[in-house]
């Protein structure tokens, strides 16, 4: 069952669902940027600026579609990571998780453009049910790779 070994690395034949969650994430990213450059044209936030100011009538309602972007591009590389290293021992489960990830910060910015800051709540949560096992899952498998667990 193993498809190749890198450097004593075992890549197990299910990694490729890693490989594949990994990849749709960049659709989750493409839905929440385009909602920010919809949301810009909407509420007249022009380039360079990352959040409206105060100035604009319309500042919160564009800063929460924002502010759900940015929220998920300062976890989205860590998570990616966590699902990369899961997926050398627990690659179905790893992408499974991932995907939850990916599918609760949709949520998650959905509900922030249309609710604000409470919106968030159930993508959040959703959102946590993805990365919070990837994050245990990590000791599991570092303890695994590291041969102190059969």
């Amino acid at each position: 069952m193993v498809r190749g070994q890198v450097h004593g690395i075992t890549i197990p034949h299910d990694f490729g669902w890693v490989v594949m969650a990994v990849g749709s994430s960049q659709f989750m990213n493409i839905f929440l940027s385009v909602q920010v450059s919809i949301a810009r044209k909407k509420y007249d936030v022009q380039y360079p600026a990352l959040y409206a100011d105060s100035s604009n009538k319309d500042a919160d309602k564009f800063n929460c579609v924002q502010r759900a972007h940015q929220n998920t591009l300062e976890t989205w590389a860590p998570v990616t990571i966590l699902a990369l290293v899961n997926g050398l021992v627990y690659p179905k489960a790893s992408a499974a998780l991932f995907g939850v990830w990916q599918i609760g910060r949709v949520i998650y910015g959905i509900g922030y453009a249309s609710g604000g800051p409470k919106g968030r709540m159930a993508g959040g949560l959703l959102s946590h049910l993805g990365d919070l096992p990837l994050m245990i899952m990590a000791f599991f498998s570092g303890a695994k790779l590291a041969k102190l667990t059969k």
